[in-house]
């Protein structure tokens, strides 16, 4: 299999970060077939499975610092700090326990330096080749997110992590929510919202996409959206829609292009909604979409999503300044304490940073996080003033995986990395408007000593 993106008839340009590259590959393929792994092909080894990318990261930061390309600037610097201190001093606060405080070390800061090497060796050409196979993974996931939508919840296609039966959410009327080949419903939710954001880049620029993938990859998408029983499903793509209305206002050039591919996908687009499978996923939103379902709209998600982050603020009065331990407010953490599989903090995401860590270490992490957010939507909206929309659509499906996702389970955090990796390394001066041909990556400028990451974005 080639993703190299040479020319028919021109010899490669030898690019100095070709295994990074193969290992930013294997990190994607890795992170869509993981649970495949965990639920049917070796559930024994379910729980060594939950960091199987863990040594690819670590592979591609020696040899990224091997070619000079891993520095300590920008956020890197700031991770790495962080990530000593707090793992430091969990050591003599809390449980103390070293496996758990490595795991929670992992869970919070090992992946993130990741975001900001890939703009290092990837090229935006290379992002493009990342959103064509996402959109090509999308049909047989989509047949197979039908199917496990359409079986009972104990048959195979349905196996929980391990090997279990009974494995996943149940949604009622003898459903439950499809996670696809992720090991939970959130990885398909994640997953999903990364496709959308590719596929409506392909929209705008079809020319870099064949017409077939586009009419094949929208339907797929769409039918998983209405199937996947998931609110958080739902409001990703919606997100992405937004960002898309935001690019074409800002651009109105694009709004001709998109209305014909519409106009074009239409026989399709109703084709979907005359399948059963279809109309019995609408009668699920909707159920889980009213009142009494799943506390409608504002309740069951503008109210969920706001309760988040203001749980992390009302847990700082109730925590030691140092946390109760670095790690142990993850299912592996509380798995390693005797304690099961469960939240033993709390399930949100920003409530368990500031429990595990405490209010000073904590709250710095989750403003790190902030400020990564923020930097990738400056980056992302100047790329969009140089008619470059993919970094914005990509964002659209990222952000609030890196404000608030659950680090702790490793599809989510893989998600936050890998979508924001893409996002920076998609800004990239585009390949195919330079004179010469090469599968080496534009060399990332320098941040101007004295000049914040923000203002650098702005000057990009």
């Amino acid at each position: 299999m080639n993703f190299a993106n040479t020319e028919q008839g021109e010899p490669a340009a030898v690019d100095p970060y070709k295994t990074i590259k193969w290992l930013i590959w294997l990190y994607f393929f890795l992170l869509i077939y993981e649970g495949a792994f965990r639920k049917w092909i070796v559930p024994s080894l379910a729980n060594p499975l939950l960091i199987i990318r863990d040594p690819v990261v670590i592979l591609i930061y020696i040899l990224a610092f091997s070619k000079g390309v891993f520095s300590m600037d920008s956020f890197v610097g700031w991770i790495v700090g962080l990530g000593v201190v707090t793992f430091v001093i969990s050591l003599f606060t809390g449980f103390g326990n070293v496996l758990v405080s490595l795991y929670g070390w992992r869970t919070d800061f090992l992946h993130l330096p990741l975001i900001f090497l890939m703009p290092k060796v990837l090229s935006s050409r290379d992002v493009k080749q990342f959103c064509k196979w996402l959109m090509i993974t999308a049909v047989p996931m989509a047949f197979l997110v039908m199917v496990q939508f359409k079986s009972d919840p104990t048959a195979l296609v349905n196996t929980g992590v391990g090997g279990g039966e009974g494995g996943q959410l149940d949604v009622g009327f003898g459903k439950i929510r499809p996670p696809g080949t992720f090991s939970f419903t959130n990885g398909l939710s994640n997953y999903i919202g990364l496709v959308v954001g590719c596929l409506l880049y392909a929209v705008l620029e079809k020319k870099y996409y064949p017409r077939w993938l586009l009419f094949l990859a929208a339907p797929s998408v769409i039918l998983m959206v209405v199937i996947s029983a998931s609110r958080a499903t739902v409001s990703a793509a919606a997100i992405s829609v937004g960002f898309l209305a935001l690019i074409c206002l800002r651009r109105p050039s694009y709004i001709g292009g998109s209305f014909k591919f519409v106009i074009l996908a239409l026989p399709g687009l109703w084709l979907i909604t005359c399948l059963p499978v279809f109309q019995e996923g609408m009668m699920v939103h909707t159920a889980r979409f009213s009142e009494n379902g799943g506390g409608g709209v504002q309740h069951g998600i503008i109210e969920r999503a706001l309760g988040d982050y203001l749980d992390g603020f009302r847990a700082v009065p109730d925590t030691p300044l140092f946390g109760y331990g670095l790690g142990i407010g993850t299912n592996a953490g509380a798995g390693m304490l005797g304690g099961g599989r469960g939240f033993l903090l709390a399930e949100g995401e920003w409530s368990r940073v500031v429990k595990e860590t405490g209010p000073v270490l904590g709250l710095g992490f989750l403003l790190l996080r902030v400020a990564i957010a923020f930097y990738l939507g400056l980056v992302a909206m100047a790329a969009s003033e140089r008619k470059q929309p993919l970094p914005l659509l990509l964002f659209s499906s990222c952000f609030l995986l890196v404000l608030s996702g659950q680090f702790g389970q490793p599809t989510a955090l893989g998600f936050a990395v890998f979508g924001a990796g893409l996002c920076l390394a998609a800004s990239n001066e585009l390949l195919e408007n330079r004179p010469e041909r090469s599968a080496s990556p534009i060399p990332v400028q320098r941040v101007m000593r004295g000049r914040s990451v923000f203002a650098e974005a702005l000057h990009r």
